[in-house]
């Protein structure tokens, strides 16, 4: 019997033996392994419906392993029907405690791919890691941080990932665990991974000697050379094999977090480090991020040019990007002086550690010798307005001002003229990168600009294409999406549904068997008042109500019955604002057929905004949406300073602050998000990525009301 016909089982015959689940092709035993796969065995990899029926075949007192295989098979074919009626048979047998441990990881695996991570950690914690095999101890110290990892649970990653890193054998598998390490540690607090620093450093009179000189070089050598020495709390020699190993990881995330965007102190202190944990095993792959640092030296500009439209029928969008540009500017400087201190202070205290601990070679530690990270000037600032110069002008500006770095333009056509009279000045724009009418090698348009020119906006296609990846990550099947009779709407549709085309081929290629799938449907909708007729129509279920006249008038009396919605949806994706959501979402309650499973409704950030009667966000329950990471967060400090400042803002003036922003902030993260793979940037806006284009990605969040109060809704992994 085939996998559909297992399914169809499972589905409408739930309660009967396991055993009828499984019915065997013919009578002569099945091919396939002579023994159960041990579980999580990477070597191994046989169909469940092999398993199912080896399991079918064995006695039923010696069938269980082969079941417990079977379960993971399932598991990692998405057949959850038919893995959750075998764990409803498992549950109810007598298993050794091996194979209850087995068992309960097995479980744990099944519930995080459904993407229930409550459940699965809870499931994980009960589970004696004793009696679990090598192979099997590996997947649960990779389920467990990937979970942490995914609730932002940063310090109980790093300890799941120390435990775990160790054990692994293959090369890329390391690499991937130590960059993922790497950016939970540095993640951290700089109070946690200070936490081995003391004041009682001595060094021995050997390393002092050799670390004499003469010319600032050497003294800034020496000063990188003995504060990455103070990060340890006891020398290397007096710790255990594991102190040194765990002291390390922190030692080398503590120096990247403080330097990161100080290229020279970055590579004397990791030198340091080097010498100090000689036998580190990070040494053989070293985080990603500390590759090629010298290529990765960030962009220093001492005059920054703004180009807004800070007059005419932009201004006011121009003057929230201008807002987060310029408070963006001025916590920098902040910082900088506050690292400037801090950089003195610590001069001052190797000076009298030299005066108290090297009385017979004294060095005279002055910090106008030292060579300073900071020794550059803080940069300038200019605000050009778009609307009161041509781009020529503003050129030839930039030029004569010696301008070293752009942000902007943000309108399309600005960005057409200016882009070809700077191509060797590095632009951030705040809109997408022009096209020419040619395609590149992968039938995409071919963008115009040099490889100094950089694109960051915030844009609708790319939010629906989140979209689509969430909702078929939640495996639906049946997508709707409702939007606006527009060319926004248009182009918004036309992304997701492209998005959801080129998943759906994915997953069927990546898949052994065929999946169930459908193309995404869009229905347009134009005003308020036609919206309850809308969904009406959309939903089907006029129709029902035309066939229920239809009876009526035939019988010639009432008929009770009620009006059916369509069934084959599986999902509504919205894409309309805060106004026309607050009628859709109540339209489409109304009209699904009071015994039909609830619709997920989701919606794009246009949807999400301050509420202004405290009544809407209750009625906006179980929807879920996407929006930037600041919008998200209205506890953190920034928001509730710029919400102090700007009390009732409507988001989408928000949303321009944390794009100028961020804008701002990476100017010194561009290269690093050019030149190192994996490498991401934290902002307001969200998780930042450059990709091949230059074009900065932003990773979305998504979140949900409930009972007026926002949770945030953690995504499901797309693999494990």
């Amino acid at each position: 019997m085939n996998a559909s016909t297992i399914s169809l089982r499972a589905l409408y015959l739930p309660c009967i033996a396991f055993s009828l689940l499984v019915i065997s092709a013919c009578s002569s035993t099945t091919e396939g392994p002579k023994t159960p796969p041990k579980i999580f065995n990477q070597d191994a990899s046989v169909k469940a419906e092999v398993l199912l029926k080896k399991a079918d075949e064995a006695n039923e007192n010696e069938n269980t392993d082969w079941q417990l295989a079977a379960l993971q098979a399932l598991t990692e074919e998405n057949q959850y029907v038919l893995a959750d009626s075998v764990i409803e048979h498992l549950n109810k047998k007598t298993l050794t405690p091996k194979q209850q441990n087995d068992f309960a990881l097995l479980v744990a695996n099944n519930e995080y791919t459904k993407n229930r991570l409550e459940v699965a950690l809870i499931t994980l914690n009960k589970i004696n890691t004793d009696l679990l095999s090598a192979d099997a101890y590996l997947h649960y110290l990779k389920l467990k941080s990937s979970i942490y990892i995914r609730h932002k649970n940063h310090q109980a990653a790093v300890d799941t990932l120390l435990t775990l890193t160790p054990l692994l054998k293959n090369s890329d598998e390391i690499q991937q665990y130590n960059d993922t390490l790497f950016m939970q540690l540095v993640a951290l607090s700089p109070e946690v991974l200070n936490q081995f620093q003391t004041t009682n450093l001595t060094l021995s009179r050997e390393s002092e000697t050799e670390s004499l000189g003469t010319g600032e070089n050497s003294l800034a050598e020496r000063l990188a050379a003995i504060e990455a020495e103070m990060n340890a709390n006891t020398s290397p020699s007096q710790l255990t094999e594991e102190d040194i190993f765990i002291q390390g990881w922190y030692a080398l995330a503590s120096l990247y977090q403080r330097y990161q965007l100080r290229t020279n102190q970055l590579l004397r202190s990791l030198e340091t480090w080097q010498s100090n944990y000689p036998t580190h095993p990070a040494l053989s792959n070293m985080p990603t991020p500390l590759r090629n640092i010298s290529e990765t030296s960030p962009y220093r500009p001492s005059k920054i040019a703004v180009l807004l439209p800070l007059s005419g029928r932009f201004q006011q969008q121009a003057q929230a990007l201008q807002y987060g540009i310029s408070d963006a500017f001025y916590n920098q400087v902040a910082l900088h002086k506050k690292l400037k201190l801090e950089e003195e202070a610590l001069k001052n205290n190797i000076a009298r550690l030299s005066e108290s601990n090297f009385n017979d070679n004294v060095v005279d530690v002055n910090a106008s010798e030292v060579k300073s990270d900071f020794d550059f000037p803080v940069p300038s600032l200019l605000f050009f307005d778009t609307n009161e110069l041509s781009m020529v002008e503003i050129a030839q500006q930039l030029q004569d001002q010696n301008i070293n770095f752009v942000i902007g333009p943000l309108l399309k056509p600005n960005l057409e003229q200016f882009l070809p009279l700077v191509e060797n000045i590095p632009v951030l724009m705040l809109n997408a990168l022009p096209s020419d009418k040619k395609l590149d090698s992968n039938g995409e348009p071919k963008l115009q600009g040099s490889s100094l020119h950089y694109s960051f906006a915030l844009s609708p296609e790319g939010e629906a294409e989140q979209a689509a990846e969430l909702i078929s990550q939640n495996k639906h099947k049946k997508p709707l999406i409702l939007a606006p009779r527009s060319n926004f709407g248009q182009r918004v549709a036309g992304a997701f549904e492209a998005r959801w085309n080129k998943l759906n081929v994915e997953r069927q290629e990546q898949s052994d068997n065929a999946l169930e799938s459908y193309p995404a449907e869009t229905h347009y909708f134009t005003s308020k008042p036609d919206l309850a007729r809308f969904i009406d129509t959309t939903l089907q279920t006029n129709k029902s109500k035309e066939r229920i006249n239809q009876i009526k008038g035939i019988i010639g009396k009432p008929v009770e019955t009620e009006v059916r919605s369509r069934r084959d949806v599986d999902a509504i994706y919205l894409v309309s604002d805060r106004s026309e959501l607050i009628l859709l979402k109540p339209f489409i309650s109304v009209s699904i057929s009071p015994f039909a499973q609830r619709i997920p409704l989701y919606a794009s950030s246009r949807s999400h905004d301050v509420d202004l009667t405290s009544q809407q966000n209750k009625e906006l329950s179980n929807l879920t949406f996407s929006d930037i990471a600041f919008l998200m967060d209205d506890k953190s400090q920034i928001n509730q300073e710029v919400q102090a400042i700007w009390p009732k803002q409507r988001f989408s003036t928000l949303r321009l602050f944390a794009l100028g922003f961020d804008s701002y902030n990476l100017i010194e993260q561009l290269k690093q998000l050019q030149v190192i793979d994996g490498y991401y940037f934290q902002g307001l806006t969200g998780e930042l990525t450059l990709d091949k284009s230059n074009t900065i990605n932003t990773k979305l969040q998504w979140a949900k009301y409930q009972k007026g109060s926002l949770v945030e809704v953690t995504p499901p992994a797309s693999s494990q």
